[in-house]
């Protein structure tokens, strides 16, 4: 049997935030969902606090079910975000938050905090399946602030980046965002 002290330090880091504590973590926004030429789209997550905009290339899939979610519409079934949303909530949890808490290798990394009773689980996820859940449930989106400072842009960046598409190709890592429309 574990002392209740030790009983208490394994809750705590049960329930802790995905990236570290809670001053780490900045509360987000979806900005925007833009669509790229040829496949896929940009998803512009906003810092609440700062403006700083977070760009995150996203399939188109997600980027419909984000857009469709932001807008209030319904598919005559329900579409996949739709259906674990629905599962959640059927078994008894919530989602809690989602932290993009991590860019690695070109990529975002995401954390899912599901709230049940007696417990919070904590889920590797995409941001994009993430970000589609949590419009459709009216959970908060969180970015690490480490996150931020590394890979987010400015207003003014926005701009000069919507002047010079090649500079947000640059920006995104390749030719992701030919064709953009800012």
């Amino acid at each position: 049997m574990r002392p209740p002290l030790a009983l208490a330090a394994a809750l705590a880091l049960a329930i802790a935030p995905s990236a570290g504590v809670e001053g780490e973590m900045r509360p987000v926004r979806v900005a925007a969902v833009l669509p790229l030429a040829g496949n896929g789209a940009l998803l512009l997550l906003e810092a609440t606090d700062s403006g700083t905009l977070l760009p995150l290339v996203i399939g188109t899939f997600e980027a419909t079910a984000i857009q469709e979610a932001r807008t209030g519409a319904r598919p005559p079934r329900p579409l996949t975000h739709d259906l674990l949303a629905s599962t959640v909530a059927a078994l008894g949890a919530r989602v809690e938050r989602v932290d993009v808490d991590a860019f690695e290798d070109s990529v975002y990394r995401a954390k899912l905090r599901l709230a049940l009773p007696g417990r919070t689980v904590t889920l590797d996820a995409r941001p994009s399946d993430s970000v589609a859940l949590a419009v459709r449930t009216g959970a908060p989106i969180f970015v690490a602030r480490r996150v931020l400072e590394s890979q987010g842009l400015s207003r003014e960046d926005l701009e000069r980046l919507r002047r010079d598409p090649g500079a947000l190709e640059r920006h995104l890592g390749g030719g992701a965002a030919e064709g953009i429309r800012l």
